[in-house]
């Protein structure tokens, strides 16, 4: 393990000091997860941008919207009832 020193405002203390109470006080805890789950989240953005990249993506999507405005789509809850009913078939 390092140890690292940071200087952050009030209002991140406190909410520092709720997230890691139930934790049994460990600040370090919520640290490390806070940079864990940033990390993630960034390496999720950069692929939601490479996505939007590739050919035919945003036109997809354009007309999966469409769609969805014209009511030309089935709700889950139906599709999850047809197939369960022809897998009882």
């Amino acid at each position: 393990m390092k140890k690292v020193q940071f200087t952050i405002d009030a209002e991140t203390a406190r909410l520092l000091e709720s997230l890691a109470e139930p934790r049994a006080g460990n600040r370090s805890f919520v640290v490390r997860e806070a940079v864990r789950r940033m990390a993630e989240q960034e390496g999720f953005e950069e692929y939601l941008d490479w996505f939007e990249q590739q050919p035919g993506v945003r036109a997809s999507l354009e007309r999966g919207l469409a769609d969805l405005r014209a009511g030309r789509t089935v709700a889950h809850k139906q599709v999850s009832g047809r197939a369960r009913r022809s897998v009882r078939r």
